[in-house]
């Protein structure tokens, strides 16, 4: 973390500020974490810089099961009993059971050693509550849960006193140029979150990496998500210049757009997005699979 204190956002929303900003709302009967980090040191933190306020954690909504999101509730739910922990329904299992995350990214197979690092596989940790997108009355304030799927199954933004915590709704460009193509689960729910943030009318906005921004500030790097989305889905299609494997297209993915993977985890998230990327140009009917002599071939529809 590159803070160890608590910043304000409005009266009632804070935030821990790092790789992975962590938010923290005031309620009347205790604090709620948005989130907790990728493991229990940041966990530890975010507790330390809650009490350090004058809080006392009361509740955690983790927005969406991947690992730099959900990796400090193990810590925390060990140390402070009594803390009730929310999710969404598509969310949940795959936070009670994190070896699903590893499982799913290679091929549904039991994963090697190197997908179970604290990156991929968190702690985990129950979910006590299911909750869903609309209103949410929680320790004793009105929370507004917001549905932006895409970037994975079933993630929400959470929205109270004027603040979106927007989670991995979209990045800050920054973010983007780091990373090369926009991590996705599904793109077309992707893009439809864009527009749902779009839509909202909130006086800032903090996505989960990247800077607070204003209302005003918001349409430039949404358009920037958009656009990151985009080149990454005519780079996966120019990939299909000729047929080949998800493996083959990664490959000249990777090579068209100048990146680098360092290592089997970032390799194993990067051809989960290419084939998300596969997926749409299928729906949108410029891709099509077919089954070859050694597995699928991609190919550019005719």
């Amino acid at each position: 973390m590159s803070s160890s204190a608590l910043v304000p956002i409005s009266a009632q929303v804070a935030y821990l500020p790092g790789a992975n900003n962590l938010g923290v709302i005031r309620a009347p009967e205790g604090a709620i974490a948005v989130d907790t980090g990728i493991d229990k040191d940041t966990g530890r933190t975010l507790r330390k810089a809650i009490e350090a306020a004058g809080h006392a954690l009361r509740a955690i909504i983790t927005t969406h099961h991947h690992a730099d999101h959900v990796g400090g509730n193990d810590y925390l739910l060990r140390n402070l009993p009594g803390i009730a922990v929310y999710a969404t329904r598509g969310e949940a299992p795959l936070i009670e059971h994190p070896l699903l995350e590893p499982i799913y990214l290679h091929h549904g197979a039991a994963p090697p050693a190197a997908l179970r690092t604290k990156w991929l596989m968190s702690a985990g940790s129950p979910i006590h509550h299911h909750i869903a997108p609309g209103p949410l009355a929680l320790l004793g304030t009105e929370l507004e849960i917001i549905g932006v799927p895409g970037h994975s199954i079933d993630q929400i933004a959470v929205a109270v006193d004027g603040v979106c915590l927007a989670a991995d709704g979209f990045f800050g460009p920054g973010v983007l140029a780091r990373h090369g193509i926009p991590y996705a689960h599904d793109v077309q729910a992707q893009l439809a979150s864009l527009d749902a943030l779009a839509a909202t009318d909130y006086a800032t906005y903090l996505p989960a990496h990247g800077t607070l921004l204003t209302r005003a500030e918001l349409p430039a790097v949404l358009a920037a998500n958009r656009a990151a989305i985009e080149r990454g889905m005519a780079a996966v299609l120019a990939a299909l210049a000729e047929p080949g494997s998800v493996e083959a297209v990664v490959a000249r993915t990777l090579t068209s757009i100048g990146h680098s993977v360092a290592g089997l985890p970032q390799y194993a998230i990067f051809a989960s997005v290419v084939a998300a990327h596969l997926t749409e140009l299928e729906r949108q009917g410029r891709a099509q699979v077919e089954l070859g002599p050694f597995g699928p071939l991609w190919h550019r529809a005719v």
